[in-house]
C-alpha cells in the first residue's frame, strides 16, 4: 500500500509540474530557433571557444539567442526571428573562422616540413 501511495504521489507531482510548466511557457520560439542552436552546437563541437576571433562570434551568437528568447517571451516574434538570424550567422562565422585557423596551422606545418626537406639540384 505504501508503494502505491508513493507512486500515486509521484504521478500527481509529475502531472502538476507538467501543468505548471505548460502554463509558464505561453510563448513559442520562431522556426529559426533550431537552426541557430544547431549552428552554435556545430561551432562548439569544432572548438570555436579556443580560437579568440571565433570565440567572440560564438559569444555574440549565444547572446543573440538569449535576446531572441526574451523578445519571443514578450510577444515580439518578428524581432526575435531577425535576432535568431543574426545568431545563426554569428555562429556560422565562428565555425568558418575556426576552420580557417585550423587550415592555416596545417598549411604552416606542411610548409615547415617542406622547407626542412633536403634540397637537390
Amino acid at each position: 500500500m505504501t508503494a502505491q501511495i508513493k507512486v500515486l504521489g509521484a504521478g500527481v507531482t509529475l502531472s502538476l509540474a507538467v501543468a505548471l510548466g505548460a502554463c509558464g511557457s505561453t510563448h513559442t520560439m520562431p522556426a529559426n530557433y533550431a537552426p541557430a542552436q544547431t549552428a552554435i552546437g556545430a561551432a562548439d563541437a569544432i572548438g570555436a571557444k579556443n580560437e579568440p576571433r571565433a570565440a567572440l562570434h560564438l559569444k555574440m551568437a549565444r547572446d543573440a539567442v538569449a535576446q531572441a528568447e526574451t523578445l519571443a517571451r514578450h510577444g515580439d516574434e518578428h524581432e526575435a526571428e531577425l535576432t535568431l538570424e543574426r545568431a545563426r550567422t554569428d555562429a556560422e562565422l565562428a565555425l568558418m573562422v575556426t576552420r580557417e585557423a585550423a587550415a592555416r596551422r596545417e598549411a604552416s606545418t606542411a610548409k615547415r616540413e617542406v622547407d626542412s626537406l633536403p634540397r637537390t639540384n
